[in-house]
């Protein structure tokens, strides 16, 4: 029997726009035909002399919405906020590269001589940063490889709209499903993870009616009086 693939929804939660001088806080990963099974780690800052950058106040405030321990307060700085949520992160994340091989173990105990695939929305966001985080630390390709699916193009194909008309609020008006947009990174991943499960299974669906309809045009034509002398 040939190869399979299985596909991962993932979300990452940054403390700026790029890996190397921002730090990937935290990451959530499940798989999208089960939902229920999957991963989340929250990491330690990762700091690199000469190239780290001070953590994006607007990036943070993003980062605690999702963390129920800490609260953004309005009567402090962005910068006092900025430094509780990284305390945070300090205090209870763990050494990234171990973060890392947890994340190799359980895509390979979920694969195993399958193929392993991402899908995000968008794919180039939370790809970039778990891809560049897994060279710089486990110096190898990663297991997902170097592409990824994402799910705006996706939606844009099925339901013939341009970019303006996709966007998680429009998924969910077609794809409704039980998971919230919290901020926590498996939170998120789930809650995509089963619109992709439900889109692609929709589409599945418009094909099988499509070949019916296609074998019931040529049973038709099959069945029309044929001219003749």
């Amino acid at each position: 029997m040939g190869k399979t693939t299985i596909i991962f929804s993932v979300d990452i939660e940054a403390a700026g726009p790029i890996p190397g001088p921002s730090w990937m806080c935290s990451f959530g990963i499940c798989r999208t035909d089960d939902v229920t099974i999957g991963l989340k780690k929250e990491l330690k800052p990762l700091v690199i002399p000469g190239l780290s950058r001070p953590d994006s106040p607007e990036a943070m405030k993003v980062v605690a919405a999702g963390l129920p321990s800490v609260t953004w307060d309005s009567v402090l700085s962005p910068e006092e906020n900025t430094a509780t949520v990284r305390r945070h992160f300090e205090e209870h994340g763990e050494d990234p590269k171990e973060t890392l091989l947890d994340l190799k173990r359980f895509i390979a105990e979920q694969v195993g001589e399958n193929r392993a695939v991402i899908v995000g929305s968008p794919v180039t966001f939370d790809f970039m940063w778990l891809y560049w985080y897994w060279w710089h630390l486990l110096e190898e390709m990663p297991d997902f490889g170097f592409s990824g699916l994402d799910m705006r193009s996706y939606f844009m194909g099925m339901h013939g709209v341009g970019f303006l008309g996709t966007g998680k609020a429009r998924y969910l008006k077609h794809y409704p499903n039980e998971f919230s947009h919290t901020h926590d990174p498996l939170d998120d991943a789930q809650q995509q993870g089963a619109i992709w499960r439900d889109m692609t299974a929709a589409r599945k669906e418009q094909k099988a009616d499509e070949r019916k309809r296609l074998a019931a045009e040529r049973e038709r034509k099959n069945n029309e009086p044929k001219g003749g002398l």
